[in-house]
């Protein structure tokens, strides 16, 4: 959180504070206000990718990729079914940049008649995990548990007060020192807002919807940042859930989060 600074002016004598209110007042007179960025409403329709091959093996994903099963593709059509179903026009549409995020959003596009190419940006990618990348999920979440104080995982997750953004940071400092990339929650946040900022700010020109394919621990940072109440979000971001972000005059509002509704609509 950014503070604010306050500055008191001492002034020698009466006369030097007459002429320092003045100077000030003439300033605020003729300086310009600051004005909040115009544009038209967007709405971002940002969604998780389908169930992949390492999903469904329980191996951790971040970096590393692999392309969606057949249920994930199913996911991904049904998807997209459900957002034409609901009339919903993109303008326009981004993902992640690996197999997994390129195949659902070009399958959701599909059924939506979406006419263009999805533009693909690594800052939406899922979260660098470093060592622990291909490796078996419950191990990587037990040494977190332990790193953090628990005595193993289960006790981790049924703490009513999990923090995954500790969680994460925990597993960074796991990482040290074994020379691979691995992220902090703060450096995911940042670079995923950063990209939603940039789509936002580029569609306002003219409004609309917008797709956006991310991954699960990506969508949970910026959701926290943008103040989204999560409480809700127990198991983490289902594959094909989609999230509703509202971006109007520079600011963001988060209308649903982790919703299947397209993908059980489209199943139908």
């Amino acid at each position: 959180m950014s503070s604010r600074r306050l500055i008191r002016l001492a002034a020698a004598g009466t006369v030097a504070v007459a002429l320092c209110s003045f100077a000030a007042m003439s300033a605020q007179a003729v300086e310009p206000a600051v004005k909040k960025p115009k544009g038209q409403p967007v709405t971002i329709y940002l969604t998780r990718h389908g169930e992949t091959m390492l999903n469904a093996l329980e191996r951790v994903q971040g970096w590393s990729d692999s392309p969606l099963t057949e249920d994930g593709r199913q996911v991904a059509e049904h998807l997209g079914a459900g957002l034409a179903e609901a009339g919903i026009d993109f303008e326009a549409a981004y993902s992640a940049d690996m197999v997994r995020h390129w195949e659902t959003v070009a399958l959701a596009l599909d059924e939506v008649g979406y006419r263009g190419e999805a533009v693909r940006d690594e800052r939406l990618r899922e979260i660098a995990f470093g060592k622990y990348e291909g490796g078996d999920g419950l191990e990587m979440w037990n040494e977190i548990a332990v790193e953090l104080g628990y005595a193993h995982v289960g006790e981790l997750f049924e703490d009513p007060e999990f923090d995954m953004g500790a969680a994460l940071d925990a597993m960074a400092r796991l990482n040290e020192g074994s020379g691979l990339k691995a992220e902090t929650s703060g450096e995911v946040a940042d670079r995923a807002l950063a990209a939603l900022e940039e789509i936002a700010q580029k569609q306002s020109k003219k409004g609309g919807d917008v797709l956006v394919v991310s991954s699960g621990l990506t969508i949970i940072a910026a959701l926290e940042a943008l103040g989204a109440d999560l409480s809700e979000v127990t198991a983490g971001i289902e594959n094909g859930a989609v999230s509703e972000l509202v971006y109007r005059n520079g600011e963001w509002t988060v209308r649903t989060v982790n919703d299947l509704g397209y993908v059980e609509a489209g199943s139908d």
